[in-house]
């Protein structure tokens, strides 16, 4: 048995698990967990003999200290670390390095995830999780589900959508904290694109996106990014996520996605979240009214203005390109001028708004990519009129500005007034 089994072996049994349990989260059988337990119980009391290894100086012993607190504060791989211990005069292998490495991180996991354990109120995890493909409104698109657990009480709040885009996610966001009936304290994140613009790393901690962060501050709450590749610290939203794609999705049949995610509702309602918890040994709806009352609430707190915000070049003839469509503009806002950089908002209703200079210029509902160009009846008839005019009235583009600096002998001969020679006829006929 690897020393990682063992260690997660002996903090199960310590917090009273059925052996059952601990053989199926370890990946032992249980007769497994029988024969540690007896070898255990036969250390302790003298009446078997003791299972003991002779204790010899390891060549890391020296350096322990140094790596733990460079894993305190940085997630180093252990190929850094053996660059810097070299430095250090260490002469041992990286095989060593790697087993101490995964125990100090292992270590640092769990205190991450044990921290928030009990406490009402303070802790949320979230993820992403792809479910294969979906045809929705004639398209096939790609499955998404989106899952939130509260750390304490376990509840889970989930929905199916067609799209991982940052304003989506503030939405379901919303949601959830609406259903809920709070807003937790702090929000625990995988390094999820729409969230975090920078993971964290040797040079730095996590940066949030700024769209993001404005959206954390409007509600309250602190966003933790987990360690890069640390999935256990999120291990709460995990299991939820597999629970939900190995008991509810596995075999379900669904007419199209309303009707998949008011299946969804139905299920979390009456079986996942009334279920008895392996952990906690409670029902999570039993304990989320501990939860709700130490969250902020979300009566008073305003919806957040979601609309995502894209720039375009707009044509001269007022047209505008958003995922693969045509939308029309009014061309009189252009002034004629090709290349001319406009807004383009589009709210999670799918309202699609186009603003040139701060001036509203459109306003179209979104079509799928691939649609026919979209074209606003009064937009085409500001178009057929700008047409109908002479070529010197309509609008045009930006000319090149130069100067000249000619002479002023030159200028004072253009200034003259041109001499006309008066000759007879006759001079022509002569000449021809």
């Amino acid at each position: 048995m690897l020393p990682r089994e063992r260690s997660q072996m002996n903090r199960l049994l310590e917090e009273k698990l059925p052996v059952a349990e601990v053989a199926r989260r370890v990946g032992r059988c249980r007769q497994t967990v029988y024969n540690w337990l007896k070898r255990a119980s036969a250390s302790e009391d003298g009446s078997g003999p003791a299972v003991t290894q002779r204790q010899r100086k390891s060549k890391l012993d020296d350096y322990v200290g140094y790596i733990e607190s460079r894993l305190e504060r940085f997630d180093l791989p252990a190929t850094t670390l053996l660059e810097e211990l070299r430095g250090l005069g260490y002469t041992g292998g990286i095989t060593i390095l790697k087993g101490l490495v995964g125990r100090i991180k292992e270590r640092h996991v769990r205190r991450l995830v044990d921290r928030f354990e009990t406490e009402p109120g303070r802790q949320a995890q979230m993820d992403w999780a792809s479910c294969g493909t979906i045809v929705h409104r004639g398209v096939r698109r790609r499955l998404s589900l989106f899952v939130l657990v509260l750390g304490y009480s376990r509840v889970i709040w989930a929905q199916f959508v067609v799209s991982e885009r940052r304003p989506i996610l503030m939405e379901l966001l919303e949601r959830a904290f609406r259903a809920i009936g709070g807003v937790p304290r702090e929000l625990l994140v995988d390094n999820l694109k729409q969230v975090i613009a920078t993971a964290r790393s040797t040079e730095g901690p996590a940066v949030v996106q700024p769209g993001f962060a404005d959206f954390a501050d409007h509600w309250g709450f602190e966003v933790l990014a987990c360690p890069p590749y640390w999935p256990r610290a999120k291990g709460k939203v995990e299991r939820a996520i597999a629970y939900i794609k190995g008991s509810f999705l596995e075999g379900r049949s669904f007419i199209d996605l309303a009707d998949l995610n008011a299946q969804l509702g139905v299920w979390l309602k009456q079986t996942a979240n009334v279920r008895l918890h392996g952990t906690t040994r409670q029902r999570p709806t039993d304990r989320l009214g501990e939860d709700v009352a130490a969250m902020r609430p979300v009566c008073s707190t305003r919806p957040y203005p979601i609309a995502e915000t894209v720039s375009r070049r707009a044509d001269h003839d007022g047209w505008i390109s958003y995922e693969g469509v045509s939308y029309s503009i009014d061309p009189t806002a252009l002034g004629g001028r090709r290349g001319e950089r406009v807004e383009v908002r589009v709210s999670t209703e799918g309202e699609l708004r186009v603003h040139h200079q701060g001036r509203l210029v459109a306003v179209h509902r979104k079509r799928p990519s691939g649609s026919a160009p979209v074209d606003d009846p009064q937009h085409a008839a500001l178009r057929r009129k700008l047409r109908q005019r002479p070529s010197c009235e309509r609008p045009r583009g930006k000319g090149v500005h130069f100067e000249q600096r000619v002479p002023d002998a030159i200028v004072a001969l253009l200034a003259e007034a041109p001499r006309v020679v008066e000759r007879p006829l006759a001079h022509y006929e002569a000449r021809s």
